[in-house]
């Protein structure tokens, strides 16, 4: 069965974003020597801080769904956020605890929680990360335009000739 997706047309607020580090790496002082570090595990969820304000019609329906469908942060959902590469679906948990709503101004609510989830960089492969890594360090800040229009040429450019 799908996870519950959050509802449709909410979004967080992105000036109050955040995330912590992945976890995983481990430290260990060496007597008279510089410390060493080993990798504990791979992958692995972060914590990403979020927020959405809402109207009182919004506020209702988010309680629904945060109290029946999530039971409270218990259940895993769908929810668009920035894990590095613009927003994208994740699965989430909401952390226990880190729930908290205030009415700001009498007419809108705020909707704070910290939410677990493992960033989308797990989606590229060793080969795609050093391929965008390299298109980087030879295209700098062009390397968007460079995509962009490499994507017109693949999907329209090209279709003009009938292929």
């Amino acid at each position: 069965m799908p996870n519950p997706s959050i509802p449709r047309g909410f979004k967080i607020i992105t000036s109050s974003y955040g995330t912590d580090g992945p976890g995983g790496v481990r430290r260990t002082e060496v007597a008279g020597g510089a410390p060493r570090y080993g990798m504990d595990y791979d992958r692995g969820v972060q914590r990403y801080n979020v927020q959405m304000g809402m109207d009182a019609a919004r506020y209702s329906v988010w309680t629904v769904f945060f109290h029946h469908i999530l039971k409270k942060g218990a259940i895993t959902f769908d929810m668009p956020i920035d894990s590095g590469f613009g927003l994208q679906v994740h699965a989430c948990n909401i952390i226990p605890g880190s729930y908290d709503a205030t009415r700001v101004g009498g007419q809108v609510t705020l909707v704070r929680f910290a939410v677990e989830a493992e960033s989308r960089v797990y989606d590229y492969s060793a080969a795609d990360a050093q391929a965008l890594l390299d298109l980087w360090n030879v295209a700098g800040d062009q390397s968007d335009d460079l995509l962009s229009r490499l994507a017109i040429f693949a999907n329209i450019d090209i279709n003009v000739v009938g292929l």
